[in-house]
Parts: structure tokens; sequence; C-alpha cells
């Protein structure tokens, strides 16, 4: 099995690719592949605890569930900070971490990378 790498710069409710991204990570799990994760810019509100949408699909919670199942899920510590997301107010699973030492080395242990970015 392979590992993918999926790069998500869409916020959570600005469109469909959050849904996209977690549903394509679920998809790839049961198929028996490993999946990371990585959030930059107004992605990395996708790992923010305490979501409570009415009317769209909670995707931290789902991103908590794919990280129980082994998906790894890090976001840009840099606009991390920039949007005032905390370590404490990350889902559990997940991690800040930077382009260097985390998308960097995501990507050179995957077999494919996808973006999701408006």
């Amino acid at each position: 099995m392979g590992t993918l790498t999926i790069q998500i710069r869409s916020g959570t409710m600005m469109n469909m690719d959050t849904n996209v991204m977690v549903k394509l990570a679920a998809a790839a799990v049961e198929k028996g592949h490993k999946v990371k994760i990585f959030g930059y810019g107004e992605g990395i509100m996708s790992i923010k605890e305490g979501q409570e949408p009415k009317r769209f699909p909670n995707v931290g919670k789902m991103l908590n569930d794919l990280a129980e199942k082994g998906v790894e899920i890090a976001v840009c510590e840099t606009c991390a900070y920039a949007r005032g997301i905390k370590r404490e107010e990350e889902i559990s699973g997940a991690a800040i971490g930077s382009l260097t030492n985390n998308l960097s080395v995501m990507v050179s242990e995957s077999d494919r990378m996808i973006t999701l970015a408006r």
C-alpha cells in the first residue's frame, strides 16, 4: 500500500475542500493506505477543537476520527499562531508543526500528494 499526503489550504466552511479532504483520506485509509494531512493558510482551521457547525459537517470531529485511525495531521505553526490558535486548542492527534519539519518530511515519505486550495 502507498502513502498519500493531502495539503489543505481552504478554511472549514469556505467551500467543499475540507469535506473532500476527509472523505478522500477516509477512503484511502479504508483501502489500507497511509495518509498524512497538512493544513496551511486557512486550512489550519480544520484542526481547531470545539467546532460546532449547524449546517456544515464537523470537520474537526472527522479529523479526530481519522487521527484515531492513524492519519498523521499537522498544520503550519506560523499560520496557526497568526490566527490565534494555541496548541491546547488543537484536536487530539493533530500537531502544530512547520513546512520544513512536517510538510517536507510528509512529501518525501509519500507516493502521491494532493493540494486542495482555492
